[in-house]
């Protein structure tokens, strides 16, 4: 008994010091304000690149607040990638119904065939990068929305903080139980991991962090790090991208933007599972010991005080361990409660309920992590919309169903 008294007061001491690193993440974090208007932003033209598979549900949405934009200098590329859906057919309605003076404001494009070594969205975001005519290449996602005053702010923070890549935290739209417990698994691994004051400080590849929905860059630096034909086979693209700019010299800043742009990432449970399959054990640089010490401190640190605060309902527990375990559980909820009070954009009161079920968010994720270590070292390989890449080498095929 006396070793759990012990390890109780381990992890407490390791919530704390992560408590502490999550609220200075969080204090120093810079958030985008439309407040930066009083200074005048760069007149450079902005090429904001779009790539779309199958995404009739979301790209009117996001177009429509592209081409919005409280900023002149502005083109709209929508490359639709193979899609078998209407996702091109919108995008052409939206530009026949833009007034003429305003129809070489957005363009469509049609994607070429996926080359054998790339990944989808790689070749799509090359090809917008090959048509792209502005100092400022703006990639996001087809899923997002966009406020109008999002490109202007973004080039105004970026002149004034001298940087060559922008990248933010975007807000989510959440509908779903399961996209309610296990979204906000991405902002809580974020902030509680990484060193966030010093991305823009520190030159190291290391210390960088990119978001698909919003990645801007200025054209010299992403051509400096190869573009996306440098990581045509990588998954997380916008990570190993953000790793590059940094590594050829030039500075990134990660901010909140979650008041300028929401994304909706997936829209079933099922999507879920798969789209993160893919990406979390890439997160880790496919690093199985890295991965198995997430596993192990994620198990110890947010599933054993619970588990050991039900357990003393069965059987006898020093009450230390009791009063510990119970307190380090209070810990890790308050710990979501801070990031959902700074990030959550709707249905506050269950964003706020479910940060209660803390430990079962952090068991899916445990489980999808396992699942994509599973899939890398049994060459399961991914699916992805449509297309499978393999684990031993990233030429895809395209799949029946």
């Amino acid at each position: 008994m006396n070793f759990l008294v012990d390890a109780s007061y381990i992890i407490s001491g390791m919530l704390i010091l992560l408590f502490m690193h999550l609220i200075i993440n969080l204090l120093c974090f810079c958030r985008l304000s439309v407040s930066s208007w009083e200074k005048a932003s760069p007149a450079s033209l902005v090429s904001v690149l779009v790539p779309a598979r199958n995404e009739q549900e979301h790209i009117e949405m996001c177009v429509r607040s592209l081409i919005g934009q409280h900023y002149e200098q502005l083109e709209v590329l929508v490359l639709d990638d193979q899609s078998t859906d209407a996702t091109a057919a919108i995008v052409k309605r939206l530009i026949d119904e833009l007034p003429a003076t305003q129809k070489k404001r957005l363009r469509l494009l049609r994607g070429k065939p996926l080359p054998a070594g790339w990944v989808g969205k790689n070749f799509a975001c090359f090809q917008l990068s090959q048509y792209a005519q502005g100092a400022y290449l703006f990639f996001t996602d087809a899923d997002t929305v966009h406020a109008p005053e999002t490109v202007r702010t973004v080039l105004e923070y970026m002149d004034r903080a001298r940087v060559d890549l922008l990248t933010a935290q975007p807000g989510y739209e959440l509908k779903g139980i399961g996209e309610h417990l296990l979204m906000p698994l991405l902002c809580f691994r974020v902030f509680t991991l990484l060193p966030l004051t010093l991305i823009s400080r520190v030159p190291k590849p290391v210390l960088a962090v990119g978001n698909g929905p919003l990645l801007c860059f200025r054209r010299q630096a992403y051509k400096a790090a190869g573009g996306h034909k440098a990581i045509k086979e990588h998954i997380l693209e916008d990570v190993t991208l953000a790793r590059s700019v940094k590594a050829a010299g030039y500075r990134m800043a990660f901010v909140d933007a979650h008041k300028l742009l929401y994304c909706h990432m997936y829209t079933s449970f099922a999507n879920m599972w798969t789209g993160f399959s893919k990406t979390f054990f890439a997160f880790y640089s496919y690093s199985l010991p890295a991965a198995l010490a997430i596993l192990f401190f994620d198990v110890t640190l947010f599933i054993v005080p619970p588990l050991l605060v039900l357990l003393s309902l069965f059987i006898s527990l020093p009450r230390a361990v009791i009063l510990l375990s119970l307190g380090n559980y209070c810990l890790a909820v308050l710990m979501r409660l801070c990031l959902a009070c700074r990030f959550g954009r709707s249905q506050r009161v269950l964003t706020l309920l479910l940060c209660l079920l803390h430990p079962a968010t952090v068991i899916l994720g445990c489980l999808i992590l396992l699942n994509s270590i599973r899939w890398h070292f049994r060459k399961l390989g991914t699916e992805w919309k449509g297309r499978y890449y393999s684990s031993q080498n990233s030429s895809p095929e395209r799949l029946d169903c």
